[in-house]
């Protein structure tokens, strides 16, 4: 039987997949996308301009670390409301805290009024509903209706999503679908997206992780692939583990190092507790480096009766731009963070 020869077998075009392109053919749609000089950011605006310039406004995947009590609910649920205010919509996702404590914190810090007082007797200032006595000063009640005002320009931009009883589950799925609702809704091409908080989220039933690292894995990943995919700004609120009382950096955000390095922004807020907290560790001083009382009592001595609490927001990580430190005051009595004068 004879063969044919290898060597005289006839040449055939051999297409190959996936070949990559040379830069030359990418340079004119790249040029394009730049700035004509009409924008001042290429993100989302929000209500803080050192915060603004220093990320040239929110975009992609953005974690906000802290430790409990920093104030990080406050920042995101003031930054997604600024966000809202300035017509681009939003959706926050509460997973621990329900409807109603949320936008008590919101009228909080509008009208300055107590969170308790709001609570407890805001009811007839806010339904027009006349109660036989008068529960707050004129002036509280004056600024509590004029809040409502402020909540209700901002409302039809706004969503808001609990686990609360009746609500819809809350996962990958749903996430995707409800962003791109809004954006059709709206007929958004931005759309600033909080998941509060990233440890407790539940990816969904299709999502089996083996431990506490491989979830943080999955979650990350997923959300990552849900800004690319739907072009959300999306803010993963995500506790500091203990590393944040001896150091700072990314290294001192909670979970999988896939969390850092995937986000596009990390940024952290750091306290006066944490700063006494790490000199002390630098010093060598003995003992645990856990919340003591007089650690509580020298820092509330230092501000004296003053409600603004001195903090930094840390930004460590950031794609278009180098870290930064920016000084922030934290007034918790009325869940209002304000960037702080230069000295």
């Amino acid at each position: 039987m004879k063969t044919k020869d290898f060597h005289i077998l006839p040449e055939e075009t051999v297409e190959i997949e996936g070949k990559p392109k040379p830069t030359s053919e990418f340079l004119d749609d790249y040029y394009r996308t730049l700035g004509d000089g009409t924008l001042e950011y290429l993100g989302i605006r929000t209500g803080f301009e050192k915060l603004n310039k220093a990320t040239l406004g929110l975009d992609g995947l953005i974690v906000l670390g802290g430790i409990a009590g920093a104030g990080k609910t406050s920042l995101a649920l003031q930054l997604a409301f600024d966000a809202s205010d300035d017509n681009t919509p939003t959706l926050f996702y509460s997973l621990e805290m329900p409807r109603r404590a949320i936008l008590t914190k919101i009228l909080n810090r509008l009208a300055k009024v107590s969170y308790s007082n709001i609570l407890l007797k805001g009811r007839q200032y806010l339904t027009g509903i006349e109660g036989e006595k008068k529960l707050l000063s004129a002036d509280d009640a004056n600024k509590l209706t004029t809040s409502k005002d402020a909540l209700k320009k901002i409302s039809e931009k706004f969503y808001l999503r609990t686990r609360e009883r009746g609500e819809a589950d809350i996962n990958f799925a749903t996430v995707e679908q409800e962003i791109n609702f809004v954006k059709a809704t709206h007929k958004a091409e931005r759309i600033l997206v909080v998941i509060d908080h990233l440890q407790v989220f539940n990816a969904g039933k299709d999502y089996r992780p083996t431990d506490q690292i491989d979830k943080e894995n999955m979650l990350i990943t997923g959300f990552k692939g849900i800004s690319e995919q739907t072009g959300a700004t999306i803010i993963l609120i995500s506790q500091k583990n203990k590393a944040g009382f001896t150091s700072r950096g990314l290294q001192t955000i909670k979970g999988s190092v896939d969390i850092v390095y995937l986000a596009d922004v990390v940024m952290f807020l750091d306290t006066p507790q944490e700063k006494k907290k790490r000199e002390k560790f630098r010093a060598g001083a003995k003992g645990s480096w856990q919340d003591t009382d007089q650690d509580e009592d020298d820092i509330i001595a230092h501000y004296g009766s003053d409600p603004r609490k001195d903090i930094d927001l840390l930004i460590e990580k950031n794609r278009y731009n180098a870290p930064t430190a920016i000084k922030m005051k934290f007034n918790g009595e009325h869940s209002e963070f304000t960037e702080a004068p230069p000295e």
